[in-house]
Parts: C-alpha cells; sequence; structure tokens
C-alpha cells in the first residue's frame, strides 16, 4: 500500500509541468523586477550619477566629467545577491476549491510563489522554500518547484530577508504571532498572501448544508445556510483584520487575492514589495 503522503508528492508531481508553465507564463507578462540592480561592491559598471561634495576628488569620473561641465560618479553594480524565501501552506483546508472547474487554493499560491521566484532568480537573486536551501541561476523555478514537493515546515526564520508566506491564514492568530514575530527578529520582513475561494468570501450557500473540514473529521449541519451569512462574515473580517494588524506591526504588509480572479496583480504587488525590501 502506498502512503497517503507519497500519493499527495506524486499527484503534485504529476502537476509539476502545468504549474511550471503557468508560472513562466505569468512571469513572462509581470512588470520588471531588476533584483541587485543597485550601488554597492562589484565590478560591473552600473551607472553615472551627478558627484557630490562628500564623494571627493577620488571618486570623479574624470573621462565622463570631460564631456561637460559637470561632475560625474562611476557608480558599481553590487554583486551580493540577497534571498528571497517562501513557505506555502501544506494544510489539507488550503488545498482546496469549491468548484471542481477552478483551481485549488494551493494551487494558485504555488504559481504566484514560483512566478515571483523566476523573476527574482533572473534579476541575479537567490530564492528557496523555506526549510530547504536556497537556489539561483536559470534553473532556480524548476528546483523550487521540486521543493514544494515537502511539506511546509515550522522554520528558523533566515536573518535579513525576504520572506513571503502564502496561506488563507485560517491557522490560530497566536501560531502566526509566533511566525511572524520570529521572523522580525531575524530581520526579516516581506509579505503576506491571502489566497481565498470565492465561496470563502461570498458564502453563497442556502438551505439545509453540510460543512465538512477538508482532510478532517469536523463537521457542522445548517438548516437554513443562508442564516449564518453575516456572523460568517463578521468573523471573517474580524480575523482578516487581525492577520493585517499583524503583518504590519512585524513588517508583513497583507495582501488578498481570490483564485476566481487573475493572478497578473497580485504578482505585481508583490513585485514591489519585494523591490523595496530588496532597495
Amino acid at each position: 500500500m502506498i502512503h497517503a503522503t507519497r500519493l499527495d508528492a506524486l499527484a503534485l508531481a504529476g502537476d509539476l509541468e502545468g504549474v511550471l508553465l503557468d508560472a513562466q507564463r505569468l512571469a513572462a507578462s509581470a512588470p520588471g523586477l531588476h533584483g541587485r540592480r543597485r550601488a554597492g561592491q562589484g565590478e560591473a559598471f552600473w551607472q553615472y550619477r551627478d558627484h557630490r561634495a562628500e564623494d571627493g576628488a577620488r571618486l570623479v569620473d574624470w573621462r565622463r566629467s570631460a564631456r561637460g561641465d559637470r561632475l560625474y560618479v562611476r557608480e558599481r553594480e553590487r554583486e551580493a545577491a540577497q534571498t528571497g524565501w517562501f513557505w506555502v501552506d501544506s494544510t489539507p483546508g488550503f488545498d482546496w476549491s469549491s468548484d471542481a472547474k477552478r483551481i485549488s487554493k494551493l494551487r494558485r499560491a504555488r504559481t504566484i510563489a514560483l512566478a515571483l521566484a523566476i523573476l527574482l532568480a533572473r534579476g541575479g537573486e537567490r530564492v528557496g522554500v523555506l526549510g530547504q536551501k536556497s537556489r539561483s541561476g536559470q534553473g532556480a523555478g524548476q528546483r523550487l518547484a521540486q521543493d514544494l514537493l515537502a511539506p511546509a515546515s515550522e522554520f528558523e526564520a533566515p536573518s535579513r530577508s525576504a520572506m513571503v508566506f502564502f496561506s488563507d491564514f485560517y491557522a490560530p492568530l497566536e501560531t502566526w504571532r509566533e511566525r511572524l514575530s520570529a521572523a522580525a527578529a531575524a530581520g526579516a520582513s516581506g509579505a503576506l498572501v491571502m489566497i481565498a475561494d470565492p465561496a470563502e468570501e461570498d458564502f453563497p450557500f442556502r438551505g439545509r448544508t453540510l460543512f465538512l473540514e477538508p482532510g478532517g473529521r469536523t463537521q457542522a449541519l445548517i438548516g437554513r445556510a443562508e442564516t449564518a451569512r453575516q456572523d460568517y462574515s463578521e468573523r471573517l473580517a474580524a480575523h482578516r483584520g487581525a492577520i493585517r494588524a499583524m503583518g504590519a506591526q512585524f513588517g508583513f504588509p497583507a495582501i488578498l487575492h481570490r483564485t476566481d480572479h487573475a493572478p497578473a496583480p497580485t504578482l505585481a504587488m508583490l513585485i514591489a514589495l519585494v523591490s523595496e525590501r530588496f532597495g
């Protein structure tokens, strides 16, 4: 008999090519992410900038300055790559969709994570799944996809790095407080990507409805599901508000993404956040 986790791994492996293709297409249509393109210690030329008084005569590029009546400094590109780390929820409830024709929250999370990783690696940065080793180069996306086969692990937060968490964030608030406070204590910051199925957002259920916990045994039978909509919406909004506030406190702004919406706007927001962190 094949163990259940082995079956899950085989299913993901079979879907891996499709996830990578979606991620590559998404990355190809995304705005640029320039990675390590900034001033610092390195050999490659980056740009000229105006000379400042504190630079002194030693930094003046006399050849470039001789072309006009202004003094210029030749800046080099910083070569030390930074690392973007990814954590993707692997709980059964995250690998779920309310419609068999719509992708699951997990599938969408992996697609966006891989697209961002492809862009970061293309810009010269390193990428990695928390709990695994970081990757670099053209094949980083492929190797990162393989690393996502492993269940998400609790981790020792890498120091001074960018970290992006993908989840529905339904775990208790204290669980997330422990994770984010540990990351912030290590000098890390980044983003929280809250992935939601439209049924979780809109609560379209009516009449007698049986709710089952994905991968668990908990269930609830409601005679008239529509009567629970208001209370559900208020509790969801309160929980999301607490997650957002916590993320802002620890340097991890939150982005909400629905699986019935296009992923490109969410990726664009992530690019802006990560670029700011790496700037």
